[in-house]
């Protein structure tokens, strides 16, 4: 496991769990409020890890 897996993990399950969010031209898997929820905490987590240079862009 590298270092970075857990932000890419992070950023995978609220790419793909909140689909809705994106605007997508097709049908997408209703979320639940739960789901919404859980969606804004996973992005409040990686804003904060990049804003605390937890996390840092690499070239």
């Amino acid at each position: 496991m590298t270092r970075s897996a857990p932000m890419e993990a992070t950023m995978r399950a609220l790419w793909e769990g909140q689909t809705s969010s994106r605007g997508a031209l097709s049908a997408t898997v209703p979320e639940s409020l739960e789901a919404a929820r859980a969606g804004v905490r996973l992005a409040a987590a990686l804003v904060q890890w990049f804003v605390s240079g937890a996390v840092v862009r690499t070239p």
